[in-house]
């Protein structure tokens, strides 16, 4: 038989339980701000008074996990922010509550199940991504709507690609190909001397500021081509890099003392290419000096036969030819301190115009005269005559 006292404890037990005490929320997460990982700790408190006032928290004890972003922040720079998941354990919040009435307590912690972001900051920080290092921002503005198309293309292509330490980066390899059966269209693209239709015409643009991020952060350049003349979207002149799969390329070294994280924004008209990492150096820069100008070539036309007849539409401008130099200091957290120079060759370049194929001229047919069919072999001409006209 049960005692007195176990009777009276199996009741309470069993029992709806009132009492008011406060549910405590402990909200962890960490951030990246001023180049270091933080944690911070946060909590929201909830008044309950019965066990359907702490299952009805369940609603509200709740936050969807986001990955980790990194933002711009007026007063704190950049910053690497994000959001753990969380959901409450239902039936171990009851029992908490339960023992804290039981225990006289005046709060209990919810328990919640925590649902760690992918990436995280967490993850950023040990990969040494701690700080913006270098920027590249260049203007599209005046592109068809295929170029834009090939830049948002490149650039989500590009977008959170990881550079391991010491590695040498290739942008043809980080892009993968460049042919409509991976999202790019046919633009005009630069070839030898003459623009040309192409495939992903404008993904230049991409790799010109990609090498201005580079170039920014102080990472040796280990290979770029600057582009056959002056093209008014690579303003200032001397900083731009074109490519050509498979032949032309565009790398650099990853020399920083940790992984760089490559991430793209479009904004406007303006593309943004920025990398993260851990910043160990300074970069000033000086030019361009310009010399050995040349005058621009005659306007040229190139026929669109996408393009109503009798259109015409300017797609290029006239540039000079001319040599522009630009010099990159780099001064390292060690005290080296590195210089190097990168010269751009520009041919003299006319006005390009694309034009509609000329109107077709109705043409008059002519009229031949009747010519009698021959006669089929063996039949008489009678029926020949005979079967033609039926």
């Amino acid at each position: 038989m049960l005692s007195i006292r176990a009777i009276i404890l199996t009741l309470f037990l069993s029992a709806p339980v009132w009492a008011q005490v406060n549910a405590v929320w402990v909200i962890k997460d960490f951030e990246i701000a001023g180049g270091k990982l933080q944690g911070y700790v946060g909590t929201k408190v909830y008044p309950v008074s019965s066990e359907a006032d702490v299952r009805a928290l369940a609603g509200v004890v709740r936050r969807e996990v986001k990955p980790a972003r990194w933002v711009y922040e007026k007063g704190r720079g950049w910053v690497a922010l994000q959001r753990r998941g969380y959901q409450m354990n239902v039936d171990e919040a009851v029992q908490l509550y339960r023992q804290a009435v039981q225990a006289g307590k005046s709060q209990f912690v919810i328990p919640v199940k925590t649902v760690e972001p992918r990436p995280s900051v967490v993850d950023w920080a040990r990969r040494g991504v701690l700080d913006l290092i270098g920027e590249g921002v260049s203007n599209f503005w005046g592109s068809s709507r295929a170029r834009v198309r090939n830049i948002y293309t490149g650039a989500a292509k590009l977008n959170g690609t990881w550079i391991p330490r010491g590695a040498t980066f290739s942008f043809n390899k980080a892009v993968g190909p460049i042919d409509e059966d991976h999202g790019f269209l046919e633009s005009l693209v630069i070839v030898g001397d003459a623009t040309e239709k192409g495939v992903g015409g404008g993904i230049c643009q991409v790799s010109t500021t990609t090498f201005r991020a580079a170039f920014f952060s102080g990472l040796p350049i280990a290979e770029r081509h600057p582009h056959s003349y002056q093209l008014h979207y690579y303003r200032p002149l001397g900083l731009d890099a074109t490519i050509y799969q498979p032949w032309r390329d565009l790398k650099f070294i990853n020399d920083t003392p940790g992984d760089v994280l490559i991430l793209t924004q479009i904004k406007g008209t303006r593309l943004y290419v920025r990398f993260f990492g851990t910043p160990d150096r300074e970069v000033t820069w000086s030019g361009p000096a310009i010399k050995d100008r040349k005058p621009p070539l005659p306007p040229r036309e190139i026929v669109d036969e996408t393009m109503d007849p009798g259109t015409r539409k300017k797609v290029d401008w006239a540039a000079a030819g001319l040599t522009a130099t630009i010099t990159r200091h780099v001064k390292y957290a060690d005290g080296r301190e590195l210089n190097d120079v990168f010269t751009s060759v520009y041919r003299p370049w006319g006005d390009v115009y694309l034009v509609g194929p000329e109107p077709l001229k109705e043409v008059e047919p002519e009229l031949s005269p009747e010519v009698p069919l021959p006669p089929v072999i063996g039949e008489s001409a009678a029926q020949t005559g005979t079967a033609a006209q039926q």
